[in-house]
């Protein structure tokens, strides 16, 4: 892995989603994928759905190549009251369908949906074969399971797949907070960085409808290296200075960060004027990752961690027993910077968190990982805050040239 690839997500493990008579025929995985390839993702595969009449007995199954969006009725039902027999299911027609996921595996998708693995998958027949093909490949495998047919799913696989549960939180638990900085690289549009500042506590890119901010790493470590592009930044696409946030280098995934957030936090953003600390203030047990000015007095009792601990705090090494245990935990948005909010999301699936802090990308996109408030800064003055930046100012001097905003999951 080269210094340029550090945030390449782990391998992902093929996951079954388990369901049950009241959960069979909800579209969740159709929805996942549609969710995920309007970020941006690469998604094929197929996905079913039943049709019932007015007397809610089937009538056809369909499925739906998502790369295409082409149907194919898969059978077709008498609907009978006594007994919902079928009246054919079409082998060819399904072996014509199973082209999608072909089609998929050839392409490398980022993710392959396949529903689903039921009575005809068990006796080998069915969508089987696509399946474990799929698998094998290597390449995110996402399927239903039924219920009576879990044993023998976890037989055929191995045990190396993961189950998961029928919730839309839980597909996003094990798609993973790694994938949330190729998720906000994606959503970068067009435009060119028309400036860029590396300052001594900043940095700043400058876009065409917003300008974006990120920590400057800590002097005197292995980040404060050269820009190996310097003098060759501005007038370049955003998109490509974004994808420096995959960098180990910390300079470089701070101007990959600033690059994400002269898109998002744009000048017109519409977002309620708040301030992360205070939208937590009263709840606990409340774990707080880096420190904020005025902490003690603004969320007394609240547990800091820090990698160089003052007295009365905790150091990075403590947040493995600290922060599963937590309700509520604030980090700054520097852990964006070095890499480690996605590690500190996974140890906290069912906690509450907000990332707070000039760095914050002020998207939506970032709460299906498991951020429910993001708290950071819309730059309304673009020469003072770039000024401000070149001549190391603080977050304190920033704002005089921006305004807080917060976002919140509806959800």
């Amino acid at each position: 892995m080269s210094m340029r690839d550090a945030s390449l997500p782990p391998r992902l493990s093929p996951a079954g989603v388990v369901y049950t008579a009241a959960t069979r025929e909800a579209p969740l995985l159709a929805d996942f994928a549609a969710e995920l390839a309007a970020r941006g993702w690469r998604v094929g595969g197929l996905v079913q759905r039943t049709f019932r009449g007015p007397d809610g007995f089937k009538r056809k199954i369909v499925a739906t190549e998502i790369d295409t969006g082409r149907t194919v009725t898969l059978a077709t039902y008498k609907g009978d009251r006594a007994k919902e027999s079928v009246c054919g299911f079409d082998t060819a027609a399904l072996a014509e369908a199973t082209g999608a996921v072909r089609r998929a595996v050839a392409a490398g998708m980022d993710l392959i949906v396949i529903e689903k693995f039921s009575r005809q998958e068990t006796d080998g027949e069915g969508l089987l074969d696509e399946i474990l093909g799929a698998m094998a490949e290597g390449i995110p495998t996402l399927t239903l399971v039924s219920a009576e047919a879990l044993e023998h799913w976890t037989r055929l696989t191995g045990g190396l797949a993961q189950l998961v549960a029928a919730e839309r939180k839980a597909l996003w638990r094990w798609w993973g907070p790694h994938r949330l900085y190729r998720d906000l690289e994606l959503g970068v549009g067009r435009g060119n960085a028309r400036h860029v500042v590396v300052g001594f506590n900043w940095v700043l890119v400058e876009g065409p409808h917003g300008c974006g901010l990120a920590q400057t790493p800590d002097r005197g470590s292995a980040g404060s290296r050269r820009v190996a592009d310097a003098a060759h930044l501005a007038g370049r696409p955003l998109r490509e200075l974004a994808a420096k946030v995959h960098s180990w280098e910390p300079v470089e995934a701070a101007i990959g960060l600033a690059a994400i957030n002269a898109f998002y936090n744009r000048y017109d953003l519409t977002a309620p004027t708040g301030n992360g600390l205070d939208a937590v203030a009263g709840e606990a047990p409340l774990t707080v990752i880096g420190r904020f000015p005025d902490l003690a007095e603004r969320l007394p009792g609240a547990r800091v961690i820090e990698r160089q601990p003052r007295d009365g705090e905790y150091p990075d090494v403590a947040a493995g027993w600290l922060v599963p245990e937590s309700e509520r935990v604030v980090a700054t948005a520097s852990t964006l910077v070095n890499h480690s909010l996605p590690g500190l999301i996974a140890t906290a699936p069912h906690a509450r968190i907000a990332l707070v802090g000039p760095s914050t990308p002020l998207t939506p996109r970032l709460h299906a990982y498991g951020l429910d408030t993001l708290a950071g800064m819309v730059v309304t003055d673009p020469k003072g805050a770039a000024r401000a930046v070149a001549e190391g100012g603080s977050v304190r001097t920033l704002k005089a040239y921006a305004r807080m905003a917060m976002l919140s999951d509806p959800s």
